[in-house]
């Protein structure tokens, strides 16, 4: 009878130890669930003064052999991307004062009509910038520098992994401000991203990312897929095909 006893009370406890293991899952805040995201991907704290190159084969539907070289220095603030443009090699920078430069196949004096056409103007120098390395940074990149601020957290199966969901709004829009971040709860590491827009539900990606690729002591996540975020239609992939030493 004791027994039978203890085995009613062990069957009636799971529900209340898997409900309460839930509930401390879904409290744990976004913020530290991000910093233990970073650590996960950059233990030494690398990421602010890196230096990195890397080549990166960016297929699109509708151009599959894009391609992009691009070089980050967070110690110095400078940037510069390389990428093909038709038979030409398109290069955007900003040096260590800021300065914004942009070349096609080396020369800096331009036509007209391939300058419209191949979306050389400087100005848009900064958004490539802010894109690489916000991107290409994550987690990293979560930071109060560029999160306004971090909303609800909950469990969600994400490309077939038990992750937290963390709803985050950016301070500077990258497409939109509005992001959900996808981690890990095995080991914290970052799965993807959902880039969406409140206000129209028929807009936005979401960005399943593959594998991790190390470079100086940072696990960089490789290969990131594009998706439609409506509908999950492929878009596009970008591919860290190696690191480029100078």
């Amino acid at each position: 009878m004791l027994r039978k006893t203890k085995s009613i009370i062990y069957v009636l406890c799971i529900p209340i130890v898997l409900l309460s293991c839930k509930v401390k899952e879904e409290s744990l805040s976004g913020q530290s669930i991000i910093e233990q995201s970073i650590t996960k991907h950059d233990p030494n704290a690398s990421w602010d003064t890196i230096d990195l190159k890397i080549h990166i084969q960016e297929p699109r539907l509708s151009n599959p052999g894009r391609y992009s070289i691009v070089s980050i220095n967070n110690a110095t603030n400078a940037f510069k991307l390389i990428r093909n443009r038709d038979t030409h090699l398109a290069e955007y920078s900003i040096d260590d004062k800021g300065n914004a430069q942009v070349a096609l196949d080396g020369i800096k004096d331009i036509d007209k009509e391939l300058i419209e056409k191949y979306r050389l103007n400087p100005k848009r120098n900064k958004g490539y910038q802010d894109f690489y390395r916000i991107m290409y940074g994550l987690p990293m990149s979560l930071t109060s520098e560029t999160i306004e601020s971090i909303g609800k957290v909950s469990i969600e199966t994400f490309n077939k992994i038990d992750c937290f969901k963390i709803e985050i709004k950016l301070k500077e829009k990258l497409f939109s401000k509005h992001w959900y971040v996808f981690i890990s709860k095995m080991d914290y590491e970052l799965k993807g991203i959902e880039i969406i827009f409140p206000d129209d539900t028929t807009k936005g990606e979401r960005l399943y990312f593959d594998g991790n690729i190390e470079i100086k002591n940072i696990n960089i996540p490789r290969i990131r897929h594009w998706h439609e975020y409506s509908d999950n239609a492929y878009l596009g992939s970008d591919i860290i095909v190696k690191t480029i030493m100078d």
